[in-house]
């Protein structure tokens, strides 16, 4: 069986942003709540491009560095598109001018690129010839989050922003390990929308646009600690089918959450604060978050050859997912 690797990867990161001074008066909370203890200091934000805009950027910016033949294209972000009930990855495609591939949009909500890597090293694995995959992901649903609503308050971090990665049987600058991917339904119809960006309108007297967040007691009793015993589980479960023990774990490149949650983690894992990046000045960028920090890392010198990197994720529905990486260039 052949291996699968990330070749490279590219960023779109919006060059506007708000403050955490913003979001404390959109929200009616204290500043010092949402920049200590939500661990906010700022966040990207786009108004200008569409979710398929940029994908398309980044993906263009990606590939003009390779001429390689792309077999398929995959979109693992937002569900919140350009349009309702319509796929990103043909407009990419298109936009690209691909030939002779296929385009899937695969959809796990915020830990989406996770899954996407674990079914796309799959088919990498198992082709007969060499093969490159281009995933992209794209999320712009700060705009849809409700800031006076005090269910949604963990979604205040929401951000903008792309990514795009090329994945190969060939060779690459990352070998894609083994992951650990759960999901538990009990929460299922907690967050959802009812509409897609092109309804959007801050007009909207029904707020059709804006998540809706309906909160169960059960979820309210026991929903932290199941994520926090999931976001433990996959992380252990998929270091360990690599191989590999937590103390091999050179990088963490984890979502964004709470502070006190993202520590809490950290300390169960037994991983210093050094091998990993808070987020805390992008928010959470949704399935983009992995490759946030991963690049980050890389930016300030924190992986090397060799290096043990694990990315984590976690989205609505709800599921938790892992996935370990080797650098090996």
């Amino acid at each position: 069986m052949r291996n699968a690797y990330i070749v490279d990867y590219e960023l779109y990161i919006p060059n506007t942003f708000i403050d955490y001074k913003t979001l404390a008066i959109e929200t009616g909370l204290p500043d010092w709540v949402i920049k200590d203890k939500m661990g906010i200091v700022r966040k990207p934000i786009e108004r200008s491009l569409s979710v398929s805009d940029m994908a398309k950027l980044v993906a263009k910016k990606l590939m003009s560095k390779y001429n390689v033949k792309v077999d398929l294209v995959a979109y693992a972000g937002s569900d919140f598109k350009d349009k309702y009930v319509w796929d990103v990855a043909p407009d990419v495609i298109n936009e690209l001018g691909i030939e002779g591939a296929y385009g899937v949009d695969l959809s796990m909500q915020c830990v989406s690129s996770i899954v996407a890597l674990d079914l796309l090293k799959s088919k990498l694995q198992t082709t007969g010839n060499d093969s490159h995959v281009l995933m992209v992901i794209a999320t712009k649903q700060s705009m849809i989050v409700n800031y006076k609503d005090k269910a949604s308050s963990f979604m205040y971090d929401f951000s903008d922003g792309a990514a795009a990665v090329l994945l190969s049987n060939v060779d690459g600058k990352y070998r894609i390990l083994e992951s650990s991917i759960i999901t538990d339904g009990r929460f299922s119809n907690v967050v959802y929308q009812r509409l897609g960006e092109r309804f959007y309108s801050v007009n909207d007297a029904n707020q059709d646009y804006l998540l809706q967040v309906n909160r169960t007691d059960e979820f309210n009793k026991i929903f932290e600690s199941v994520s926090f015993n999931n976001f433990i589980n996959v992380i252990k479960s998929a270091v360990e089918r690599s191989g590999l023990a937590l103390r091999d774990v050179d990088y963490l490149a984890i979502l964004h959450m709470k502070r006190s949650f993202h520590e809490k983690i950290l300390k169960e894992l037994g991983i210093p604060p050094d091998r990993t990046i808070y987020l805390e000045n992008y928010g959470h960028m949704q399935a983009v978050d992995p490759f946030l920090s991963l690049w980050l890392a890389e930016q300030y010198g924190k992986i090397r050859k060799g290096s043990i990197i694990v990315l984590v994720a976690a989205g609505t529905g709800w599921t938790w997912g892992a996935t370990v990486l080797q650098r090996i260039k």
